[in-house]
């Protein structure tokens, strides 16, 4: 399957399948994206002292990354990923 990163108009990247015209994460913004859906609408709503959080593709991992930097709580995360980036695309 063919593979592009793309940047964003947050000006960070994503990883664009061309085939199935879509992208792991919004053309307007990873990192936006992220914060708006993930942090501010999930986790900052969850009040308990501990979170179990199941990703059900893992992308990129920068939920997972943004989670840890936005939260100072104990968090067990577990992402799964039917199609893991490469070490090349990583470097990118």
């Amino acid at each position: 399957m063919k593979r592009e990163i793309i940047i964003t108009s947050d000006g960070s990247s994503t990883i664009h399948l061309p085939d199935w015209d879509e992208q792991y994460h919004s053309k307007n913004g990873s990192i936006n994206e992220t914060y708006h859906v993930f942090i501010n609408s999930g986790l900052k709503q969850v009040k308990t002292e501990e979170v179990s959080i199941l990703e059900i593709g893992f992308g990129t991992g920068l939920n997972c990354f943004i989670t840890y930097l936005a939260s100072k709580r104990k968090i067990d995360y577990v992402g799964v990923e039917a199609y893991p980036v490469t070490a090349e695309e990583v470097k990118k």
